[in-house]
């Protein structure tokens, strides 16, 4: 006997699968290929006038990690338009720009959606949360817009604007500016043009007319800083190399990926990002800033500030680019001219503590410590749970051999900011200072703890630990950093040093060598040379090396110059 209840239930299985179900109206976009699309991968490969965008923003919202399946949500929106037909229908609307009021009567006063001020929620992106909770920003609302003229068959389209975007009614003879955060209110491309400017030059593809593919582009230009703000570097990378590969155009997308090749220290690639957006944008502030801040990346100071001087010029009130070219100035040595501009900084913006922490720090440099303490104390006022005032602070007590506020300073900062190297590393200096050396290892000891590759550290704790005659442990120290750094000549002559006492003349003459081809001027590299030689019975290289000592101005023992 036949299971007729099985067929049927197949038979709705199929459909189902099918990515669709009969609709009581005809909906447009019914027979894209992209409604059966299972991955925004699969959706990319289409071409794009198959692409459902629709279909495509609820792939990627499934992906972020929405419960609900992808079927409910487009049901949803299918419905929507379905409502929106038959009103127009019963006022024998046609599907072209008079439909428009429809859309947004249904949209934004019948159904309430609405915009929010601020874009902070990274959730806000996606439509399923659109449709949940009948809101969003301006490109949020947009999709869901674009999703029901696509099923209504109206031909509208995504416009990207500089920190914009809107949708475009555009049939070739009539072109409607619709915007969707303004319950479908309408501007003029005037508007958009003095509200949202673009720099003078090629404007890419903004104010355009976009396809679906470049509005997916737009898209995971905002979904790649909807990752970085919840902290997934590694999906916000690839969600930005996508937007530049799908709107090589979109200058935005360029400068994000461009700020993430930075963070991973990737100066290279991120120079490339920021060009691609300089030849869409022409002189850009933003731009030139990023530019300068990548050549400081890569040491290239000089070219820095150039570009940090472009910057200036086209926005003479940013302290950001200021207290960028003070640092470009600073580490070219150029302590005058950076002291200028800080100062220029703190004029433009005095409530701004970093202008008042980058003054301290610079006068530091210069050995201004009077000025460096009341730049510090304006910091202070301005932001007093800020743990980098406080190090900068710390350090000046140091600059001064006062170790007991310097140690005040750095607990302050340890307890304000507990994973910041710098502030463990004065506290452990401080201890230096002041004779604490028990504490002063157990603070280099939880500095390795936050930052185990530290070679600065492990040097220090190495002397601390020669300091209670644990030369084993030191030993260990040296031994591992030059692992890290085999080129650095203090650490070799550090680890001369231990084994020598050690009485462990092969290995020390071996350390005090290395030093010498790193530091050919390093006098007391040759005193102990000359030490080891002579506890080796090496007489004549014995006194070879301590003449060298003496030479550059070392107080060489008698007994080694003349030794026989």
């Amino acid at each position: 006997m036949t299971n007729f209840k099985g067929l049927i239930c197949i038979a709705v299985l199929a459909v189902a699968m099918s990515g669709g179900s009969a609709r009581a109206v005809r909906l447009a976009n019914q027979d894209k290929r992209g409604l059966r699309a299972s991955s925004i991968e699969g959706v990319l490969r289409l071409s794009d006038e198959e692409i459902d965008i629709g279909t495509a923003a609820l792939l990627v919202s499934r992906q972020w990690g929405t419960n609900r399946t992808l079927a409910s949500y487009r049901s949803k929106i299918d419905t929507m338009a379905e409502a929106i037909l038959t009103r127009m229908e019963k006022k024998k609307i046609p599907a072209d720009w008079r439909a428009l009021p429809v859309i947004n009567d249904y949209l934004f006063k019948e159904s309430g959606f609405k915009s929010i001020e601020t874009a902070d929620d990274p959730e806000d992106l996606f439509l399923h949360r659109v449709l949940d909770e009948k809101k969003g920003y301006c490109l949020s609302l947009s999709m869901l817009y674009l999703a029901i003229t696509e099923r209504v068959g109206l031909p509208v389209y995504g416009v990207v604007v500089p920190g914009h975007f809107f949708v475009r009614y555009d049939d070739g003879q009539k072109r409607i500016n619709i915007e969707t955060t303004s319950k479908g209110n309408t501007a003029d491309d005037q508007h958009y043009i003095e509200k949202f400017p673009y720099p003078a030059g090629t404007r890419g593809i903004y104010l355009e007319n976009l396809n679906n593919r470049q509005t997916l582009g737009c898209f995971f230009n905002n979904l790649g800083n909807s990752y970085s703000q919840v902290g997934k570097a590694d999906e916000a990378f690839e969600q930005l190399k996508r937007a530049v590969q799908i709107n090589p155009k979109l200058a935005e997308a360029h400068t994000n990926l461009g700020n993430l090749y930075l963070r991973r220290k990737m100066p290279e690639d991120a120079l490339h990002e920021y060009e691609q957006a300089q030849s869409i944008l022409g002189r850009d502030f933003a731009v030139f800033n990023n530019i300068g801040n990548t050549y400081m990346e890569l040491g290239q100071y000089g070219l820095a500030e150039g570009y940090y001087i472009r910057a200036i010029e086209l926005k003479r009130d940013s302290t950001d680019a200021y207290r960028n070219l003070s640092q470009a100035y600073e580490a070219q040595n150029k302590i005058e001219q950076a002291l200028s501009y800080l100062r220029a900084a703190a004029a433009i913006s005095p409530d701004d503590w970093q202008n008042w922490m980058c003054l301290g720090n610079c006068y530091r440099k210069t050995a201004e410590y009077e000025q460096a303490r009341q730049a510090y104390e304006k910091a202070l006022r301005l932001k007093p749970q800020e743990a980098s005032i406080r190090i900068g602070l710390g350090y000046l007590y140091l600059d001064q051999k006062q170790g007991e506020p310097a140690l005040n300073e750095f607990l302050s900062a340890t307890e304000l900011a507990s994973g910041d190297v710098n502030g463990w590393f004065g506290l452990a200096q401080s201890c230096n200072m002041l004779g604490q050396t028990k504490r002063e290892i157990e603070v280099y000891q939880k500095l390795l703890e936050i930052s185990p590759g530290m070679t600065a550290a492990m040097q220090n704790l190495g002397n601390a630990y020669m300091k209670l005659e644990k030369t084993d442990q030191a030993i260990q120290l040296y031994a591992a950093a030059l692992l890290k750094e085999p080129g650095n000549g203090d650490l070799h002559y550090n680890l001369a040093v231990a084994y020598a006492k050690m009485e462990r003349y092969g290995e020390a003459t071996g350390e005090y060598r290395q030093t010498i081809k790193l530091l050919p001027e390093h006098a007391a590299a040759y005193h102990g040379l000359a030490i080891c030689f002579y506890m080796t019975k090496q007489y004549d290289s014995s006194r070879q090396a301590a003449q060298k000592a003496k030479a550059l101005g070392y107080d060489v023992p008698e007994e080694l110059l003349n030794s026989r």
